[in-house]
């Protein structure tokens, strides 16, 4: 259930790690990592998780890049609630993933990949099973290196192989998908820029819920928009960088069904939601 945006975001980080020889045929190994804290966690899908306190999310991963520019990335990510409800929840663990995948340019602006992710939940007894997923990704990186404002386009088909529980809570368990359409709009302004994440999530109406359950049924999920600034810690030396953001981001759930998953999570109700976060990215 975690944003992977954010994971193959972080890469980017990569480009303040010097070069490492592509010109002389020889392979690269990178990392990457990112620390957050917001004050919710919601998913790229609309399924609210925490809504009662701050949330500490922790990224980290290596990256393999070919002398032919394929990548193979691995990594883990974690969801920490500190405050989490006693009553509810065994440990402030609310979830751990893990993530292999692969990607590659197959124009100079065209990037394609596919990845598989298995969420774990913290709470065993009481929160989802295991569940396996694969995404498959297009991004268009329009503009230059030196280009002040891109737009940067992409499709992700997430795929819901198999599990004994919904990825959103009341959708069907294993063998279903959806489709994120969306788009990252970014300004630079010297080493700083400025992006505005969005996206809208389709697919079928089972995915978000069960048609028979008397709940008003959608092909839309989640629509969201957000703001994230971000700056280059400059003063870091050698092959290593990192940076640091600020971002809000708004989530508006269009299905019934991700209203009624956030009312069973969280007790609070509503269509509308808003995250705050601050976080550190790093990479050599």
């Amino acid at each position: 259930m975690r944003k992977m945006l954010i994971g193959l975001s972080s890469l980017a980080t990569l480009g303040w790690a010097g070069a490492a020889h592509a010109e002389d045929g020889s392979w690269e190994l990178h990392g990457f990592g990112d620390v957050s804290v917001k004050s919710d966690y919601v998913t790229p899908r609309g399924l609210v998780v925490v809504d009662d306190g701050v949330t500490v999310q922790v990224l980290d991963g290596l990256v393999l890049k070919s002398p032919g520019g394929v990548t193979f990335h691995a990594g883990t990510w974690t969801d920490l609630n500190p405050g989490y409800n006693h009553a509810e929840n065994i440990t402030a663990v609310n979830e751990f993933d893990f993530f292999v995948g692969v990607g590659a340019y197959i124009t100079p602006k065209v990037e394609v990949g596919a990845e598989y992710s298995q969420f774990i939940s913290g709470q065993p007894s009481v929160a989802f099973k295991n569940e396996h997923n694969i995404e498959f990704s297009v991004k268009y990186h329009d503009g230059g290196k030196d280009s002040p404002i891109t737009i940067n386009p992409y499709a992700k088909l997430f795929w819901a192989v198999d599990s004994k529980s919904s990825t959103v809570v009341l959708g069907k368990a294993g063998g279903t998908f959806d489709v994120e359409l969306g788009a990252v709009p970014t300004i630079k302004a010297g080493p700083a820029k400025i992006s505005m994440p969005t996206w809208i999530t389709v697919g079928p109406k089972t995915y978000w819920g069960n048609t028979s359950d008397g709940i008003s049924d959608s092909n839309f999920g989640v629509v969201s928009t957000g703001l994230k600034a971000e700056t280059p810690l400059t003063f870091l030396k050698g092959g290593a960088g990192a940076s640091v953001y600020a971002q809000v981001q708004y989530y508006h759930l269009i299905n019934d069904n991700l209203t009624v998953a956030r009312t069973l999570l969280t007790n609070s109700t509503g269509r509308d939601k808003v995250v705050f976060g601050a976080g550190l990215s790093f990479g050599f």
